[in-house]
């Protein structure tokens, strides 16, 4: 069965910064990328770390949104190779988890704690 929601998705022209979504849940991507864009940013959607990565070589952004688990490479093997080539990528890691596993990696990041809302999500952008 053919999913219904993109699993990669380019981004249309948009005024605000780029940010790159990384969701393997279908529903949260869709939701997530629909908000941000609505809200004016460029988004960039991926199913996995490794097509995120092929993604951002192809089209730097300027803020990698990536669910911490992720079947293959994680969020954080993800964020980690991605910070390596673009130093200056701001990081937004998304986990039922809490912020435990987002501790002590040696890059800055900000933790959202699933699941989030618009205010709190709005927050992390700030930050």
């Amino acid at each position: 069965m053919q999913n219904a929601f993109p699993q990669s998705t380019d981004a249309t022209p948009a005024t605000g910064p780029r940010i790159m979504v990384v969701e393997d849940n279908p529903d949260a991507l869709y939701l997530a990328a629909e908000i941000l864009r609505a809200i004016g940013y460029t988004v960039d959607t991926a199913a996995s770390g490794e097509l995120a990565l092929r993604q951002l070589h192809a089209q730097p952004c300027d803020i990698l949104f990536t669910d911490v688990s992720l079947p293959g490479m994680s969020g954080i093997e993800l964020a980690r190779t991605a910070i390596a080539h673009y130093p200056a990528l701001r990081i937004i890691f998304a986990t039922g988890y809490g912020a435990a596993l987002t501790r002590g990696l040696g890059f800055a990041a900000t933790t959202l704690r699933k699941p989030y809302d618009l205010e709190q999500l709005q927050a992390a952008l700030a930050s």
